[in-house]
């Protein structure tokens, strides 16, 4: 029926992207590049070996081709305030994607990030301060852009924390009630943003 291929925004050389087009004239496909965020301070704190200067050259290249385009992005990297968050989203509308799939930063046994948590070095989103976050993310989206994922958690055997993302109806539930009690939706500040 089609497919979605994840990559990094730093694998993508020319003759890649030639066969993706390739694919894309036969099949539906969507390219899922891992932005993450737009912070290169956070980029070498997760030791991707890129900067976000990578991610603009592959959407320049990829613009135009037989693909759709998904940005992955990681809300509550450590050092990141809510304004640096808010900052990444005007980036993926100004870098027109076609779809995001947003998630919390969790982590997973034996990772550094595991290690850093258990040492105290790195306190994980909370649940509140998250879907405050993803809300007011959403906020700036373009109403027509695709929301493929709006949190994330890995298998419980591998799973550290935190433990209220394994609660999916539980995070889902406090987005649905704060959407309602703010009276809001994806693309309320769009507009606004882009002026």
């Amino acid at each position: 029926v089609g497919m979605a291929i994840g990559t990094r925004p730093d694998c993508v050389a020319d003759d890649v992207l030639d066969l993706l087009d390739e694919f894309g004239q036969r099949t539906f496909l969507s390219v899922e590049y891992g932005m993450q965020t737009m912070h290169n301070k956070s980029l070498d704190w997760m030791n991707r070996g890129h900067h976000h200067d990578a991610m603009i050259d592959a959407m320049q290249r990829s613009r135009g081709r037989n693909f759709e385009i998904c940005a992955h992005i990681i809300l509550g990297l450590p050092g990141e305030s809510r304004e640096d968050m808010l900052a990444t989203a005007r980036e993926v509308v100004r870098l027109n994607v076609d779809s995001v799939k947003l998630h919390n930063l969790y982590a997973v046994k034996n990772t550094p990030l595991a290690e850093q948590v258990e040492r105290g070095e790195v306190e994980l989103i909370g649940r509140d301060e998250y879907v405050g976050t993803l809300i007011d993310f959403l906020e700036l989206l373009p109403p027509q852009m695709l929301v493929e994922r709006i949190s994330g958690d890995a298998p419980p055997d591998y799973f550290v924390g935190p433990d209220w993302c394994l609660d999916k109806n539980g995070v889902l539930n406090a987005i649905r009630s704060e959407l309602e009690r703010r009276d809001t939706w994806q693309g309320k500040r769009y507009l606004a943003a882009m002026s």
